[in-house]
């Protein structure tokens, strides 16, 4: 396993690209995104200390399934896929938690369809927000509302109306390239419901 750092916005896979090697993330985090065809662009899955990234290296065509790109920087430890094929092909502890963390992130990521698809852009904010935080285990996240707006699939002004009232209402600070959690229960009060299924679900897996 290789130490490696990580920058935001740094792009760890492109979508259908051939997946070498694997990271571990020791800090910060890493968005799964789908891009469609008229550049749009919107996350479908954070990824943290709790897992893997690069789960498509575990298929038969190990390919990406979609963009992956460095959230929060942080650290990670990075390792070749043939040598994560051999640690898994016996039934031991890495493979028995790669099914579990498998399982977890299909998951993530059917909620995630869902909540874009049905859930307002305040309440798909605050759990962003509460996942963010949890993955990254700060309250300070240094993100940009340009990039926020990228992983909400929104514009970057609906960005700054979404923040205003969340501000007011003292649940966080925001800066021109930071977002502090202030009040964590305020936020988990006004996210969506798909924030708690989803981290209820990692807990009874992963815990």
């Amino acid at each position: 396993m290789q130490p490696i750092a990580l920058n935001v916005k740094q792009v760890l896979f492109r979508a259908g690209a051939s997946i070498e090697s694997v990271y571990f993330l020791n800090r910060g985090s890493a968005s799964a995104v789908t891009i469609m065809p008229d550049g749009n662009t919107i996350e479908v899955a954070t990824i943290g200390k709790e897992g893997l990234v690069g789960l498509g290296a575990l298929r038969e065509d190990k390919t990406s399934t979609n963009e992956v790109v460095v959230q929060i920087a942080g650290d990670a430890l990075r390792m070749d896929v043939e040598v994560l094929e051999q640690e898994a092909a016996t039934d031991g502890p890495l493979r028995r938690v790669l099914r579990l963390y498998q399982t977890a992130f299909r998951t993530q990521m059917t909620y995630s369809v869902v909540c874009n698809m049905v859930h307002p852009v305040q309440q798909r904010c605050c759990r962003w927000l509460l996942v963010s935080n949890d993955r990254a285990e700060e309250d300070e996240l240094s993100v940009t509302h340009e990039f926020l707006g990228i992983m909400l699939g929104v514009r970057r002004a609906c960005v700054s109306d979404v923040l205003r009232p969340l501000n007011h209402m003292g649940l966080v600070r925001n800066s021109r390239r930071t977002i502090t959690i202030l009040d964590r229960g305020g936020l988990e009060r006004l996210a969506c419901q798909c924030y708690r299924r989803v981290r209820n679900e990692f807990d009874r897996l992963l815990s």
